[in-house]
């Protein structure tokens, strides 16, 4: 018979793994191979039977953990898996809507919002006013304006040509403009009026002088007493201006 003392025991508790297989009243104890306490330093695999009947086999390393019938754990949980697995591989997955679309009518396409009317002047809320031109006859309708109601500013600063604004600055800016058109009012009035009634017929002859720039003449054969005879327009900054007159 093998006596064990219990101090013994206590300090050899962290290098023995007992697994307790419920077959009958044999109990089994696996020893890993160096626990020299137990006065156990046989081959491995080798199994001594205690008095008390237990079943003691050594081993090199201490086998996984067991659940209580001694089968191992691990393919319990495999087992377990594999039934989740299963599960959720049951799952139907949607590629698309779980309905029919087929009876849907398709949504009314969006109204388009009607175009905005083109306002060739535009009083702002500061009192600024704001001049647009996409036609020359837009332009020769704000000179007219311009001179019946000697207001030039605006059409100085938004009518005129690059070119045209830049040769008056350097000869002395919007005051040399305002001189030259009071100067020449009731000649200016009577040609601009003239063009504009005309521009479809034949008394306004077109050429083109490039490719942004128009010149309108006015064919004064029947119209002697007309002083001025030639507008040119040029496309400028998503509109077109005024670039000369003579």
């Amino acid at each position: 018979m093998m006596i064990i003392d219990r101090r013994a025991i206590a300090w050899f508790i962290g290098a023995v793994a007992t697994t307790i297989v419920a077959c009958g009243p044999t109990t089994t104890v696996h020893v890993k191979r160096g626990a020299g306490l137990l006065g156990l330093e046989g081959e491995i695999g080798q199994e001594t039977i205690r008095d008390d009947g237990t079943r003691v086999i050594i081993v090199d390393e201490l086998p996984s953990s067991t659940d209580s019938t001694g089968k191992n754990s691990g393919a319990a949980s495999s087992k377990k898996s594999a039934m989740n697995r299963k599960s959720s591989d049951d799952i139907p997955v949607y590629t698309g809507a779980p309905y029919s679309t087929a009876g849907v009518p398709a949504p009314p396409p969006p109204k388009k919002e009607p175009a905005k009317e083109l306002q060739l002047r535009e009083v702002e809320r500061d009192g600024s006013i704001t001049l647009r031109a996409v036609m020359p006859e837009h332009v020769m309708a704000h000179f007219v304006d311009a001179v019946k109601s000697h207001e030039y500013g605006p059409f100085y600063r938004q009518m005129l040509a690059d070119e045209a604004r830049t040769a008056y600055d350097r000869a002395g800016g919007e005051e040399v403009f305002v001189a030259w058109a009071e100067k020449n009012r009731k000649e200016l009035l009577a040609f601009l009026n003239r063009m504009g009634s005309n521009w479809s017929s034949s008394e306004v002859i077109t050429e083109r002088v490039n490719a942004l720039r128009m010149r309108y003449r006015l064919d004064r054969r029947n119209l002697p007493d007309i002083r001025f005879e030639v507008v040119e327009i040029t496309n400028e900054h998503g509109g077109v201006r005024l670039a000369l007159i003579h």
